[in-house]
C-alpha cells in the first residue's frame, strides 16, 4: 500500500474516532471526564493532523495540534484524578472507625457488609466455620470448594 493511501485512511480513521466521541458525547452515552471520550479526541486528531499536514492543509493542521494539546491535557488530568481518588478509597478500605483495619474486632461487631444501599452479604467467619465443625453441621465438599451447613 503507498503512503497516499495510508495517509487518506489515517484522514478517515481520525474522523471516525472525532465524529464517533462527540456524538456519544452529544447522546448523552458519555460525559466530558470519559477516558474513552478524551482519548479518541486525542487518536482522531493526530490522525487527521497526519492527514492534514500532509497534504498541506496548515490550518487544519494546526487546529488538530492545538486539539491534542487539550486532550492530552484533560487525559493527563482525569489519570491523576482517577489515581487519587483510588489512593482515598484504599485508604478507606484500611481504616475502620478512624483506627487502624482490624479483622478481628470487625467481625466480632459486623454480622453483615453493607455492599450498597440496597444490597447486604452475610459474613462467615473463621469462628463460625470452626464452632460448625466442631458441632459437625458443616460438610466440606473437597472437589468443588462449596461449603453447606447440614439441617
Amino acid at each position: 500500500m503507498e503512503i497516499s493511501a495510508l495517509v487518506v485512511a489515517a484522514g478517515w480513521i481520525g474522523a471516525v474516532c472525532t465524529v464517533l466521541a462527540y456524538g456519544l458525547l452529544s447522546a448523552g452515552k458519555l460525559g466530558p471526564e470519559s477516558m474513552f471520550f478524551q482519548i479518541a479526541n486525542v487518536v482522531g486528531a493526530g490522525l487527521l493532523l497526519i492527514s492534514a499536514a500532509t497534504n498541506g492543509a496548515w490550518p487544519s493542521a494546526v487546529v488538530n495540534g492545538i486539539w491534542i494539546l487539550i486532550g492530552a491535557h484533560a487525559v493527563f488530568g482525569l489519570a491523576r484524578s482517577l489515581r487519587r481518588r483510588r489512593s482515598e478509597a484504599l485508604a478507606a478500605q484500611t481504616s475502620f472507625a478512624g483506627s487502624e483495619f482490624n479483622s478481628e474486632s470487625f467481625e466480632a461487631e459486623a454480622e453483615y457488609v453493607e455492599l450498597a444501599p440496597t444490597l447486604i452479604m452475610p459474613v462467615i467467619t473463621a469462628d463460625m466455620i470452626a464452632e460448625a465443625r466442631e458441632e459437625r453441621r458443616l460438610d466440606v465438599s473437597a472437589d468443588t470448594g462449596r461449603l453447606s451447613l447440614a439441617g
